[in-house]
């Protein structure tokens, strides 16, 4: 099956800034893919290569299995980009801009754009200009998904929601989009929003994609093993390059290994060991991993 959007090698710059650095990815129908990085990662530059509003200056494009033509106007009807610098008429109310909304899009559906306005409890008779950043954030998302568009490129969709109203608007976005067949990317900066949400993930820094891939697939080649020996850890366990990464506290060993942690715990058992266990990293220590092993710091990046 061939992905729904797919970048190959994809660079761009801006004033001698290099924003993307030969980026690939590929996102298969369905997916609801996480796009991890702090500001300046190139997550916003990468969604709006996607989109069409700008072109990359190497690389492809594909969408829908086609490269992207110069000409991408057709596809803002299966495309829909929601961004926090949206810019919206100010003294339209809400219904107002409904309306005018409903005119620009072949696959409108003004049954669901009620509902999902019922459901935020967005003040329809309200002027635009009048409503909170989080308001406007979703009053975005609902025109987006009542466009019903084949992809949904979100840019920090949270921005301005509190943590509660964050987890519900979230939950939304997911139930949604499942239900539509949507594709959703989501660029941000906030390790759990993602967690909660994604079912693939890509993490950046300072344009560059750094891992990408099935979250499970990706925790799963992962894994802590830790371990009490009767006396040091074997001389063989530092030397094993699936070893990424050694801490101990005590007597007490944790090791990061990738891809041969059974046939590691094989051995640390026949060498002795006292107390051995295995465990999946979650979300939070796989982007920690991510990010040492390429030498780089976490900035800019957010828990919760």
């Amino acid at each position: 099956m061939n992905p729904i959007v797919e970048a190959k090698s994809v660079s761009k710059t801006f004033a001698g800034h290099l924003a993307l650095d030969e980026v690939s990815l590929s996102v298969q129908q369905g997916t609801i893919y996480g796009i991890v990085g702090a500001n300046g990662a190139g997550k916003t530059t990468l969604l709006r290569i996607f989109l069409g509003l700008l072109r990359p200056d190497a690389g492809t494009v594909y969408l829908f299995g086609e490269p992207m033509a110069k000409e991408a106007a057709e596809l803002r009807q299966r495309i829909h980009y929601v961004g926090p610098d949206g810019r919206f008429f100010k003294n339209f109310t809400v219904n107002d801009l409904l309306r005018y909304t409903s005119l620009l899009y072949q696959r409108w559906d003004a049954g669901r754009a009620k509902t999902l306005i019922d459901v935020l409890q967005l003040p329809v008779h309200r002027k635009v200009g009048e409503l909170s950043t989080g308001m406007l954030m979703q009053l975005r998302v609902c025109i987006a998904l009542s466009s019903r568009p084949d992809v949904l490129l979100l840019d920090e969709p949270t921005t301005g929601l509190d943590p509660v109203v964050k987890k519900q608007f979230l939950q939304l976005i997911v139930q949604e989009a499942a239900g539509a067949g949507t594709t959703v990317l989501m660029s941000t900066h906030q390790l759990n929003e993602v967690a909660r949400m994604v079912d693939h993930v890509a993490f950046m820094y300072k344009g560059r994609l750094l891992l990408s891939g099935a979250l499970e697939d990706l925790r799963q080649a992962i894994k802590q093993i830790q371990v009490v020996m009767p006396n040091d850890l074997p001389e063989w366990v530092r030397e094993n390059p699936a070893v990424v990464e050694i801490t101990s506290s005590g007597h007490l060993f944790t090791l990061v290994v990738e891809n041969d942690a059974d046939a590691i715990m094989d051995r640390l058992r026949n060498d002795g060991a006292v107390y051995l266990e295995s465990v999946h990293v979650d979300f939070e220590e796989l982007f920690e991993h991510v990010m040492r092993k390429e030498g780089y710091v976490r900035d800019g990046i957010l828990l919760s």
